[in-house]
């Protein structure tokens, strides 16, 4: 009888014996769950069950995004701000604008007015405490107080013992040159000294809280109208300029470089670490006119490029 079957009959009767005899047991269909077209992806996980921490375990500081974009922002986007984060009222966040392109608000509302593209934060919360200058200074610990101006990012910060006091956005030269790196000392205070440069009216500019460095270079209270807007002078916001004027003593050192790269080899090189501004020679304050003659032997140290000719008035 098996003779006469058909090969096609062969492989059925093969195919049969091979399941009755592989199953070990009878397969459960209703054990098989449904299958559907629209569930292919794999199963998400439960998540974890949430750690619990010890009060007095020291957490991690959140990370800051320093990240910005240039564009424009308008009032209505500053005003927004503040309702992810109180802390954020319209003024501080037009100071923090102020901070990252370098220009007084009057000119921030107007760039902002006119849609002008501006430095703008990611994050404006990252920004509420920031400062590009180091809150430390190493080699500058024994020094009573130091003026420290780093030209490539146009902020000046005054320390005290090596701790950063506080900080400012400013202009310099509107050439590189004109503001000459180099270690100075403050010759002299003028709350209200007048520059030999005209103003816009054609009278004499007006520099209140001057403090003398070199030359006919002074810092002083100025427009910030951008990072290089002045013939050398260090012009600081109004608020800023009175607090250091009052802050700083004649004697007080004053290290100008070129960038935070450059500040360790710089203050190796005026040996900070060494220099006591308290013994530097007294020298009294001016009025409005500067008619100091030896005004240049009173820098403690050079760097190559500073001049030694002494001028009268400001820049």
């Amino acid at each position: 009888m098996l003779r006469r079957l058909n090969p096609g009959s062969w492989v059925s009767l093969v195919a049969l014996l091979l399941i009755c005899g592989c199953a070990k047991e009878t397969v459960n269909t209703e054990q098989l769950a449904p299958i559907s077209d629209e569930a292919k992806a794999a199963p998400v996980a439960e998540p974890a069950p949430e750690a619990h921490f010890s009060r007095n375990a020291p957490l991690k500081p959140p990370g800051k995004d320093l990240s910005t974009l240039s564009r424009a922002i308008t009032d209505k986007q500053v005003r927004k701000l503040q309702q992810k984060d109180p802390d954020l009222e319209f003024c501080r966040c037009i100071e923090i604008l102020c901070r990252l392109n370098n220009k007084d608000k009057e000119y921030i509302r107007e760039d902002m007015k006119r849609k002008r593209p501006l430095t703008v934060p990611k994050n404006f919360s990252s920004y509420k405490d920031w400062s590009p200058l180091p809150g430390n200074i190493a080699g500058a610990g024994n020094l009573p107080k130091l003026i420290l101006l780093v030209k490539n990012i146009h902020f000046l910060g005054w320390y005290q013992n090596g701790r950063l006091v506080d900080d400012t956005y400013v202009c310099t030269g509107k050439m590189n040159t004109w503001t000459k790196k180099g270690l100075y000392s403050v010759k002299a205070k003028d709350p209200n000294h007048m520059s030999t440069y005209p103003n816009a009216y054609g009278y004499p500019a007006v520099m209140p809280n001057a403090l003398h460095i070199y030359d006919r270079v002074w810092i002083h209270t100025g427009d910030v109208i951008g990072p290089n807007c002045s013939h050398g002078c260090i012009n600081v916001p109004i608020f800023p300029a009175e607090k250091l004027y009052n802050w700083t003593n004649v004697g007080t050192a004053v290290l100008i470089t070129e960038s935070l790269e450059d500040l360790g080899r710089d203050i190796k090189t005026a040996r900070l670490d060494k220099l006591n501004p308290q013994k530097a020679p007294p020298v009294k304050e001016k009025g409005k006119q500067d008619n100091r003659q030896t005004s240049a032997n009173e820098t403690p140290k050079q760097f190559p490029g500073n001049s030694n000719k002494a001028t009268m008035g400001g820049i």
